[in-house]
C-alpha cells in the first residue's frame, strides 16, 4: 500500500517515462476530489502532449486555464505554455503563437527561468506560421506544384495513421511511436523542400521559397531587428525592445541579472547584416 495520493503517484509515473498510466493516475485524483483543482489538470495535461495527443492536450491545458482565473497568471503561465504545443502540431498556429506569447510576457514579468525555453518554441511557431504563407503563396504561383505537395501530405497522412495503428495494437511502444512520427515528419518535410526546389524558376524570383534567418530575429518581441545591440552575455536585442524590457524589470531578459541601458553595445555589424537582408528582401519586415 503507498500514502501517496494519485497526484504523486501520477508524478512519479511521468518522471518513470510512464506517461499512460500516469495520466490514469490524474485522472483518478481528478475524479475523487480535484475536479476544481487547476494543478491537476495541467499535470495530466502534459501526459497527451508526451504521447502526441494534442486534443487531450489542449482539453486540460484550456481547463486548467480557465480553475486558474485572470488573477493567477504567474500559476497558469505553463498551461498557456502547453496550450501552445498543443495547439501547433492541429495547424492552429495564430492561437498556438498567441499563447505562448503570453506564458513568456508572463515569464519575464515573473523573472522566471522558461522563458529561453519558450522563446525557442515562439520562434518555431513564427516559422510555421511563416511557412504557413510560403506555402499559399508559392500554391497560388504553380498549380502542378500544389497537386504535388497535396499528394505529399497525403501520404504523410497515411503513413503517420498507420504508425497509430501499429501503436493501438501493441506492436510498437509510446517511444517507438513518437519516433517513427517525428522520422516521417522529417522526411516529408525535406521533400517538401526538394519538391519547392524543383519548381524554382531562377527567370521568375517569385517562385523561390522565401526564408527568414534566425539572426534577424528579435528574442524578445520576435520581430524582424532593424536597430540591434548586444549585451554583456553576447545576445542581442532590438534596440527598442531591450530598453522596454529593461524600464519594466531592469533585469537581463534571459540571465534576469541587474541590466542597465548604459551596458548595451551597438551591434554594428550585425545591424549592416540586416540593413542589407531587409534591403534585398522587403518582404520580411511582415515576418
Amino acid at each position: 500500500m503507498t500514502n501517496l495520493s494519485f497526484r504523486e503517484q501520477g508524478n512519479e509515473r511521468f518522471k518513470a517515462g510512464d506517461y499512460k498510466e500516469a495520466e490514469e493516475l490524474y485522472s483518478a485524483a481528478i475524479a475523487e476530489h480535484s475536479r476544481s483543482d487547476p494543478k491537476v489538470f495541467a499535470n495530466r495535461s502534459l501526459t497527451p502532449l508526451k504521447l502526441q495527443d494534442w486534443q487531450g492536450a489542449e482539453s486540460d491545458a484550456r481547463k486548467a486555464i480557465e480553475l486558474y482565473g485572470p488573477k493567477n497568471e504567474a500559476q497558469a503561465m505553463k498551461s498557456h505554455y502547453y496550450l501552445a504545443q498543443a495547439l501547433l502540431p492541429q495547424r492552429h498556429v495564430g492561437e498556438a503563437l498567441s499563447e505562448a506569447k503570453h506564458a513568456y510576457t508572463t515569464c519575464l514579468e515573473n523573472k522566471d527561468s522558461s522563458a529561453e525555453l519558450i522563446g525557442q518554441f515562439i520562434l518555431k511557431a513564427k516559422q510555421a506560421q511563416w511557412q504557413a504563407k510560403e506555402t499559399a503563396r508559392l500554391r497560388e504561383l504553380n498549380a502542378t506544384q500544389a497537386l504535388v505537395e497535396d499528394l505529399l501530405n497525403q501520404q504523410l497522412d497515411r503513413d503517420k495513421k498507420d504508425v497509430e495503428d501499429r501503436f493501438a495494437r501493441q506492436e510498437i511502444g509510446e517511444t517507438g511511436r513518437r519516433e517513427e512520427i517525428e522520422e516521417l515528419e522529417r522526411e516529408a518535410d525535406e521533400r517538401r523542400s526538394n519538391i519547392r526546389k524543383a519548381f524554382e524558376n531562377s527567370a521568375n524570383p517569385d517562385t523561390v521559397e522565401r526564408v527568414v534567418p534566425d539572426w534577424l530575429i528579435d528574442p524578445i518581441t520576435f520581430e524582424v531587428m532593424h536597430d540591434p545591440v548586444v549585451t554583456s552575455t553576447g545576445v542581442s536585442y532590438e534596440r527598442t525592445s531591450l530598453h522596454r524590457h529593461i524600464k519594466a524589470h531592469g533585469c537581463d531578459p534571459l540571465t534576469r541579472q541587474p541590466l542597465k541601458m548604459d551596458q548595451l553595445i551597438p551591434n554594428v555589424a550585425l545591424k549592416n547584416a540586416c540593413s542589407e537582408f531587409l534591403d534585398k528582401n522587403g518582404w520580411a519586415v511582415d515576418w
